[in-house]
């Protein structure tokens, strides 16, 4: 229906036809709410897409730096599992388990600090668990980076751009080269 609408108001416009311009666009009411709410789920359909391929993407990237490292590369699509071998490959697992306890705690100590009747207590141990988790994460960026043989500024470049940073390790050159 759309492909035929947009032959015939090309073919309109070719021949400089203004009244049947104007009758395509009456009758497929593209003015007024009907076109603002297409061009939203046009919007919408587009960042959907491109979200799903960067998605991909950054699966890709994940699953070559634990193929580097000599770990399975299925291993990233496995929720917890991937940050443990990831923890694993340049630092020590339970480091990412502990990773992903201050996280879940920091979470929900935080859901529990906001509302009408605010916890100072709950307040406190989310900033001591979120804290907690920024460190080991930062920690575990740095190791990473020498793990595939990087220095500082590839550091710096790991926690401020992770997810693209991440992408040049998996599918960059860099080589795995081993723990500290």
């Amino acid at each position: 229906m759309y492909l035929e609408l947009i032959k015939s108001f090309v073919h309109t416009i070719a021949n400089k036809d203004l009244k049947k311009i104007k009758l395509i666009r009456e009758g497929t009411n593209m003015d007024g709410e009907g076109g603002l709410i297409a061009l939203i789920l046009g919007f919408l359909a587009l960042f959907l897409i491109l979200g799903i391929v960067w998605y991909i993407i950054l699966i890709i990237g994940n699953w070559r730096i634990l193929s580097k490292a000599g770990k399975p590369g299925w291993y990233s699509l496995i929720p917890f599992l991937n940050i443990y071998e990831e923890y694993e490959i340049c630092w020590k697992g339970w480091y990412g388990l502990l990773y992903i306890v201050l996280f879940v705690v920091a979470s929900v100590a935080s859901s529990s600090a906001t509302g009408e009747d605010p916890n100072i207590v709950a307040s406190i141990v989310a900033a001591i668990a979120g804290i907690g988790a920024l460190v080991i994460r930062i920690v575990q960026s740095a190791k990473l980076a020498k793990a595939f043989g990087r220095g500082t500024v590839f550091t710096i470049f790991l926690i401020i751009f992770e997810r693209i940073t991440r992408l040049v390790l998996g599918l960059g050159s860099s080589q795995y080269v081993g723990k500290e």
